[in-house]
Formats: structure tokens, C-alpha cells, sequence
């Protein structure tokens, strides 16, 4: 069972009053009313510890505090796209050679066409929920240091209507566990920020927290840095890896983080790490996952059995429901000639998300791995807006492994798989051949032919190991997972030497578009209120 859905129901109500009233204006939030009691009293139960806990992972799941629509986090015309995964993917998959939508949505042709704005609305609402998890998380460390528990302790102590367990010894043990959880999340966000906007406000729980308080801006050397000092010194301090941790970071979720920072950190430092990321690429390889035997399996209801899924975020039919997460990448991928309901599990059918053909051409005869619909399609996408224009893509549903649709037809049980075991074998096949030290060719050969053999796909041999088939081969194994625009900016083709359908706005697209295009902008409301911000080059 996903151990951790329930709590992350509860403390989705308790951080409302905790956290969003205290430290959220500058993020355009909107708490509502509530009947929990004031903040200074809620501190001094020991529910209110791990609900909040709960409540930063639920910022990377859900939009607010009851789902699948209501008590918002972060004010937005359409509720479901203020959510982590919806921005996320967004951001990572339409500004590539992997997807496209039907929709005319503002923004949405900025991002199709790599022709975006510093008004965009997509890349503003990405850095705001990014910006709000992060300030959960300040908070969080804020109220729980061991002066701040004794504090409460002390409160609670002399509260004569407190009438649930307080804080106690007992209890500042677990805290000290959650507390390393929550920094985890934290380094992973900022981890996001230095990857799509590299110079941001840079605020830890040490920053007091004030309408007078403008944090400093920081660039990717300085994150960079804080982030490998702030990962190592949580290694070997958060829970273990196991089935009753499904869905909790653990070490080889602080691995994968260092992994792909040293792997793009010629991207973000200009300085090479390749031998680093071998590191704790072997790390992973030899924590104890495995290769899901079925390829497909990982993208439906019950993937949180899958052997292979390394850190997912966690959505459910019936406790947590959005209309971001993979909701998103199956309804919107759906129409209703698909009989959607009766063959992926879901009712809903929103006729926008497809492929481009510069992903679909590239299967093979045979791949698995190619889940796509095709009748009634065409392959080729020249009409931007109509749904009909490009495979539909079938990765995702709400079916079993066993064929039963999840709990809810209408929301999905399925997790998406942010980190997994394909991604790090592909990860140490690319560090191999960049150079990296503490790794084997023989190795990184056998990692990718295990992947194609899952794939029912004919092995590599030896001289088929270069680059270019590692860059082809991630859009195989990983589609639609988020890391197509990393990966074409790692590989030096998402602005120079490689168009595809609508880059810059044309159906042939442009091969060589402006480099400020690596960077998102920063929201122009963020440069309003800190003087200390400066915008992105070109923008």
C-alpha cells in the first residue's frame, strides 16, 4: 500500500493555517477560511509534525488543500495547472521534439514554438509552486529545531485544554528524521530552480521571514555547491529504502539528485563531473532495484509495486486527486473515439497532448516500449490544433497490471515515476563515454541492452555505443517522464544543430534559435517585489 496517502490527506488541511497565513503573500496565495485552531496551539500537538511533513510532499502532487479542486495553494486560472508535475512537464516535454497540444491556451504556443516570454504564465507558475515548496519546507525547519520543540513542549505543558499527545521525547526523535526528509525536498526544488532558471532568490530557514526581508540572487555555481554539501550531509540520515518507505525519499534519491547534477554540471558550471556522477550511478545500480520485467507496468494503477521505480510522486483515485499529475498526462491525451474508460481506465477525455513525430519515428518495429494510439491519427502533426495531428500517446493509464481500472475512473491510482532504475543505467552508459572514471564500457553496453531486451528490440553491439544513440535511446526508454529538455540542452541540440515540428514557431521548425532559451525568465511579479533580482539574460 502507498503507507504515507493518508497522511498527506490530513496535513494538507493543518499547513494551511501553519504555513500559508505566515510566509506565502509575495506567491500569490489564497488561504480560505478554516475551523484549526491558531498556529502558536497546533504547534504543541504532535499530529501537527508529520502532517506538515505530509504537506510538503503533497506540493509536489496536488494543487492545494482539497483535491482534486479547492482550497488552492497558488491562484490560477485553471486549478490543475498550478500543480508541480502539470508545470513541470509542461516546461520539460512541449518545448521539445517529444510533445504537442491542441490547445490554444495563452502561453502554451510560447512554450511549443521555444518562443516564450518573461510574461509566460507556464514558466511563472512553475517557479511559483517550486518557490511555494521550498518556503513549506523553511518553515517547517523553522518551528522544529530542538530549541523551537522544547518551546512547544513547554506550552504544551502548561495548556490545560490540550487534550491529544503533545510534544515529547519520543516525538523530537521522529522530528529529527522529518526534518531530513524535508531538506531533501527542499534540495531537490532548488535542485529544479538552477535547472530551468538558474538565478533565483536564494532563502533558507535561517532568513527570518518579513515583508522587509529581500533574499539575495544566487546563480549556479552557488547552487551548485550548497546543493552537494546539503546532499552528502544527509546521506545515511533518511528513512531506508523499503516496501513501507514506498514513496519517502531515502538515499538513492539523494544519489539520483548528485547524479544529474554532476551529469549536466558542465551545462551549469562548465566544469566536468562525469566521474562523480559514475559515483552515485553505482551507487544506485547497487541499491537493490530491478528492472520492471514489463515495461508498461510502470505507468499504471498499481505501479507502486514496480521493483524498478526509485522516488515517484504519489497521486490516488480517491485521496489524491488533482487535475494536474498524471490525471494531466492521461486525460489530456485521451479522446473519446479512444473509449478511453474501457481501455485505459479513465473517463475523462480532454483531446490536447500528442506526439511529434520526431518521437514516434524513432520506434522500431516491435518496441514495447511504444505505446501509442494510431488509428484515426496521422503521425506527422502540421495541424498544430488538431488533436487528430500526431499519435496519440498511451503511456500512461489507470489500469492494472492485471487489467482492472484503479480505484476511481475519473482520477488515476498511478504514481509518476520522477526517478527509476532505466534513467540510471542510461545515465551511466552517457558518463562512460563522456569520459567519466569508475565505470566500464562492458558495463554501460550491458546496462542499455538489458533496457532493449525488456523492449523486445534487437541488442547493440559495441561500435552502436556513441552519443548520439544514448540521446535517441532516453527518448525511447523515458518519453514523456520530463527530462527531454535537459537532455537536448546536455547534448547541445535544443537550441543549435537539430530542429523538429514548430521549433520557433514553423511546422519544419528552425534548427538554431536564441541561447537565452536555455533559461526560463524570471517571473516579472518576482523582479517587482525584490530589487535584488535581475532578469535572465536576453529577456
Amino acid at each position: 500500500m502507498k503507507n504515507i496517502q493518508n497522511k498527506i490527506v490530513s496535513g494538507c488541511i493543518t499547513a494551511l493555517l501553519l504555513i500559508c497565513s505566515s510566509c506565502m503573500d509575495d506567491l500569490n496565495t489564497k488561504p480560505e477560511g478554516t475551523s484549526l485552531t491558531t498556529p502558536d496551539v497546533a504547534w504543541q500537538k504532535a499530529a501537527t509534525y508529520e502532517e506538515l511533513v505530509a504537506k510538503v510532499y503533497a506540493s509536489m502532487a496536488v494543487s492545494g488543500n482539497n483535491g482534486p479542486s479547492g482550497l488552492v495553494d497558488i491562484q490560477g486560472s485553471d486549478e490543475g495547472e498550478t500543480t508541480f508535475l502539470r508545470s513541470y512537464w509542461n516546461l520539460q516535454e512541449l518545448t521539445t521534439d517529444e510533445a504537442i497540444c491542441a490547445w490554444h491556451d495563452d502561453g502554451l504556443d510560447g512554450l511549443m514554438f521555444d518562443k516564450w516570454t518573461s510574461s509566460n504564465r507556464f514558466t511563472k507558475l512553475m517557479y511559483n509552486r517550486i518557490s511555494m515548496t521550498i518556503a513549506y519546507c523553511n518553515e517547517y525547519l523553522r518551528q522544529t529545531t530542538p530549541e523551537k520543540l522544547d518551546q512547544w513542549e513547554a506550552a504544551a505543558k502548561n495548556n490545560t485544554e490540550l487534550t491529544e499527545p503533545a510534544v515529547d521525547d519520543a516525538l523530537k526523535a521522529k522530528v529529527a528524521v522529518w526534518r531530513n526528509e524535508v531538506r531533501v525536498i527542499r534540495a531537490m526544488n532548488y535542485y529544479f530552480l538552477m535547472d530551468l532558471y538558474a538565478n533565483v532568490p536564494f532563502v533558507t530557514e535561517e532568513d527570518p521571514v518579513s515583508m522587509d526581508f529581500y533574499p539575495e540572487q544566487r546563480g549556479r555555481d552557488f547552487l551548485f555547491s550548497w546543493l552537494e554539501d546539503e546532499l552528502k550531509s544527509l546521506e545515511n540520515h533518511v528513512p531506508a529504502k523499503s516496501e513501507a518507505n514506498y514513496g519517502m525519499v531515502n538515499n538513492p534519491t539523494i544519489w539520483m539528485i548528485l547524479a544529474k547534477m554532476y551529469l549536466n554540471a558542465e551545462v551549469y558550471t562548465g566544469t566536468k563531473h562525469y566521474t562523480e556522477a559514475i559515483t552515485y550511478l553505482n551507487k544506485i545500480i547497487a541499491a537493490g532495484y530491478t528492472l520492471d520485467p514489463v515495461y508498461k507496468n510502470m505507468f499504471g494503477a498499481d505501479n507502486d509495486k514496480s521493483p524498478e521505480i526509485i522516488f515517484p510522486i504519489m497521486f490516488d483515485g480517491i485521496n489524491l486527486t488533482c487535475y494536474g499529475g498524471t490525471t494531466y498526462l492521461m486525460a489530456a491525451s485521451y479522446k473519446s473515439d479512444m473509449d478511453p474508460e474501457k481501455n485505459f481506465g479513465l473517463n475523462q477525455a480532454w483531446q490536447g497532448l500528442r506526439a511529434k513525430e520526431s518521437l514516434s519515428s524513432l520506434f522500431g518495429d516491435g518496441d514495447k516500449r511504444a505505446l501509442f494510439w494510431t488509428k484515426d491519427r496521422t503521425m506527422e502533426c502540421p495541424d498544430l490544433y488538431d488533436f487528430n495531428s500526431g499519435w496519440s500517446v498511451v503511456k500512461y493509464t489507470n489500469k492494472t497490471s492485471t487489467g482492472q481500472i484503479g480505484s476511481n475512473p475519473a482520477f488515476p491510482d498511478t504514481d509518476f515515476p520522477l526517478f527509476r532504475l532505466a534513467d540510471a543505467y542510461l545515465m551511466y552508459a552517457e558518463a562512460v563515454l563522456r569520459g567519466g572514471e569508475g565505470g566500464a564500457r562492458a558495463n554501460a553496453l550491458n546496462y542499455v541492452n538489458e533496457l532493449r531486451t525488456r523492449a523486445g528490440v534487437a541488442k547493440i553491439n559495441d561500435y552502436d555505443l556513441k552519443l548520439d544513440f544514448i540521446l535517441d535511446e532516453r527518448a525511447r526508454e523515458l518519453y514523456w517522464e520530463g527530462h527531454r529538455r535537459t537532455d537536448l540542452i546536455r547534448f547541445n541540440k535544443f537550441t543549435s544543430d537539430y530542429r523538429w515540428p514548430w521549433k520557433n514557431g514553423v511546422y519544419f521548425g528552425t534548427a538554431t534559435i536564441s541561447d537565452k532559451y536555455k533559461l526560463f525568465p524570471i517571473p516579472v511579479t518576482e523582479l517587482s517585489a525584490n530589487p535584488n533580482m535581475k532578469q535572465n539574460t536576453g529577456y
